[in-house]
Parts: structure tokens; C-alpha cells; sequence
């Protein structure tokens, strides 16, 4: 399941201040614990899938708000990931004009950060769970084994024409 709520990448991209180093500068991570640990193959696809998202149109990128894996209002604090935004509109050009065709005409830039990182995360999640993006189709469940319905009045009373099905 790569839904927000049991998403691997989700804390990741969150904003981590360290105590500070010897500069007296916070560290801030921007990268999710293991991007680097996931093969250069895999790696790659999802920062291909990453880029990607700002060639949506406006409206493609709006509808991310009703997947399933967008990160829910009330668990969603912008400054958390600010810092991965940041690094965000530096590693993508691009992300700056899907930006303004969206905020503040339809989203407010909060809401535009929390949709894109929905779909960052679902990316990372996909990526490390099957080394692929998009995630592969779930299997259908097998069918259970159809049983032939009666196909006429006489199918159903049998030969003998009574209406008793006969076992």
C-alpha cells in the first residue's frame, strides 16, 4: 500500500534541524534517509518521475487531491518541508512555472507544496518498494469458478417438467 498515511518517504523529506555545526549553521536534510541506498537504476526512474511532475498541466497537478496517497490536511505543516521545497525549485526549473499557473489563482503555496510532495512521496514510496514507478498493478484475486444460471423455464424444471431441480 503507498498511501500517505503508510508511506516510507513521508518523514524523509521532512525538515530535520540538527544541533548545528561548527559554523553555527542548522543542517537541514533534504533528501530522504536512504535515497542513496536505493540502486542508481531505481534512482534514477524516480527522479525522472520527480521532474516529470512539473510538466503536468494545472489540472493535472490539481487532481493529485483526490488520490489516495495525498498527504491529509491535518497532517500537512508546510514549514516541515521547506526546505525540500526550496531544494525543489533549484533541481527543477520547471517547477516554477506550474507554481505560477496554480498559486495563488486555485491554491494557495502551502497547498501547492503539500500536492507535490503527495506525489514525491508516493514516486519514492513506488520506487522502493518495486524498483519501478509507476507501481506495478496489484494481481486480480482469482475468481471463484462461475456457476451456470438456468437459461430457460424448462432448463429450470428439468426434463420432467416438474419445478423441482433435480441434484
Amino acid at each position: 500500500n503507498l498511501s500517505a498515511k503508510g508511506g516510507l518517504a513521508r518523514a524523509a523529506l521532512r525538515r530535520r534541524v540538527g544541533m548545528g555545526n561548527a559554523s553555527g549553521k542548522q543542517d537541514v536534510a533534504v533528501w530522504p534517509p536512504g535515497w542513496l541506498d536505493i540502486p542508481n537504476g531505481p534512482r534514477l526512474v524516480a527522479r525522472n518521475a520527480i521532474l516529470a511532475v512539473s510538466s503536468q498541466t494545472a489540472e493535472e497537478f490539481l487532481s493529485i487531491q483526490e488520490q489516495p496517497y495525498v498527504i491529509p490536511e491535518s497532517e500537512w505543516c508546510f514549514g516541515e518541508y521547506h526546505s525540500a521545497a526550496t531544494a525543489a525549485m533549484q533541481e527543477d526549473i520547471k517547477l516554477n512555472k506550474l507554481t505560477y499557473a496554480v498559486v495563488p489563482k486555485r491554491l494557495n503555496e502551502s497547498e501547492f507544496w503539500r500536492l507535490y510532495f503527495s506525489k514525491v512521496l508516493y514516486i519514492l514510496d513506488s520506487v522502493k518498494l518495486h524498483g519501478t514507478y509507476p507501481p506495478p498493478e496489484p494481481s486480480p484475486e482469482p475468481a471463484a469458478p462461475a456457476v451456470a444460471a438456468p437459461t430457460s423455464e424448462a432448463e429450470t424444471r428439468g426434463a420432467s417438467g416438474s419445478s423441482c431441480l433435480v441434484q
